[in-house]
């Protein structure tokens, strides 16, 4: 994909719009959940400043009583079609985001698989974080990046994606493209956890800052600059199905750049590249 002069363009929220937001959020819970939330908070680029009008969503954390939960990150049936029925005529188009991206987490008992949120990079919106979701030291923030970028994660991921994408009508590439950033991204953070070996650094990094560190420190060819400086003109991926095939490209060709550093890692004689 040719390379321009373009930079990534953020466009954060306006407060009055996101606290709209966040108050159809915090009160969709209390009508549904009464006493059993424990936490609501905001994570994620609207909280970090590097929101992508159109393309990045609002991410919500909902901490709730087991009770109420079927597992860490699912409520029961009953509430979740109660919770669908309060919050379902919410438009996030009205809002200027892809999507509200709410997950329900069980308070006592944190997803595994998921890394704890960094002081910074949240914002608590009703009542308090629960012990279960308190930062651990930051060895456990290595050893989940080491996890989640293992090969067969990545090479599923990427496969994922394709068979996604391959039978879609063009109205629907973009939904495509937005799935493969939001991956690209969470194995990115975990790329800058292992360039930088400190990971309440490298999670508090806005997307622009962290694409120089992990370009650099994989050897990458620009792959990671050309996506997100393409998905920061939202409007023309959603329009032009062209240039959504061509910046699909280039975020799956970025995931192999992922790849390769990692399985290069893997093979060397002292792990260390």
């Amino acid at each position: 994909m040719a390379r321009g002069k373009h930079v990534v363009r953020f466009s954060p929220l306006e407060a009055e719009v996101l606290d709209r937001a966040a108050g159809l959020v915090v009160s969709a819970c209390k009508a549904v959940f009464g006493p059993d939330p424990i936490c609501v908070s905001l994570k994620g680029s609207a909280v970090k400043g590097d929101f992508i009008p159109g393309y990045s969503d609002l991410d919500f954390h909902i901490f709730l009583r087991p009770d109420v939960m079927d597992g860490e990150n699912v409520p029961k049936a009953e509430h979740a079609v109660r919770f669908q029925r309060v919050f379902g005529h919410i438009n996030p188009e009205d809002f200027d985001v892809s999507q509200f991206q709410i997950y329900f987490i069980n308070s006592e008992n944190y997803p595994k698989d998921w890394a704890p949120p960094v002081q910074g990079t949240y914002k608590v919106l009703w009542g308090s974080l629960p012990e279960t979701a308190k930062e651990p030291e930051e060895p456990a923030y290595i050893r989940f990046a080491e996890q989640h970028l293992s090969l067969p994660n990545i090479e599923y991921s990427r496969r994922s994606i394709v068979g996604r994408f391959v039978d879609k009508p063009d109205s629907r590439i973009a939904s495509i493209v937005r799935l493969l950033g939001a991956t690209l991204k969470n194995y990115m953070y975990s790329v800058s956890v292992l360039i930088t070996r400190d990971p309440k650094i490298a999670f508090g990094l806005k997307l622009d800052k962290m694409t120089d560190i992990v370009e650099e420190g994989i050897g990458s060819a620009g792959h990671f600059r050309g996506f997100y400086e393409h998905i920061s003109d939202w409007q023309r991926i959603r329009k032009d199905p062209e240039c959504a095939r061509q910046v699909l490209k280039e975020g799956i060709q970025a995931l192999d750049e992922i790849a390769r550093w990692r399985r290069n890692q893997l093979t060397s004689p002292t792990g260390i590249l």
